[in-house]
């Protein structure tokens, strides 16, 4: 009769981390219906959407009024705002369905560095 080998798998448990933040930078057009007083009250709603979601606000960049390449929603101009954030990588979908929401964005863009 032949010799049978037995296999012993070795079970390796590995730890699960938390998430590491990645790097973001967003930019933000905020609609120029928006009054230059309420415009940080804007910028600080965004601010709690990024803290809600586990994310780190690093540099906040207000570029001012701008026109706009062509118009959205009828506006001719917008007030840019650039982020520097870290985010899970699994959430930046969460934010941007939120910005998307937002009666106030006319448009953002998050991009990976």
């Amino acid at each position: 009769m032949p010799k049978v080998k037995k296999t012993v798998k070795k079970v390796v448990k590995t730890e699960i981390k938390p998430a590491e933040l990645r790097g973001y930078d967003l930019v933000v057009v905020i609609s120029s219906k928006v009054k230059s007083e309420k415009r940080a009250d804007a910028v600080a709603v965004i601010k709690q959407m990024i803290e809600k979601l586990g994310g780190q606000l690093k540099k906040t960049n207000e570029m001012g009024l701008k026109d706009l390449a062509y118009p959205i929603a009828g506006e001719q101009s917008g007030w840019y705002v650039d982020l520097e954030i870290g985010l899970d990588p699994q959430t930046g979908i969460k934010l941007e369905e939120q910005m998307n929401q937002s009666k106030n964005v006319l448009r953002h863009l998050l991009i990976k560095k």
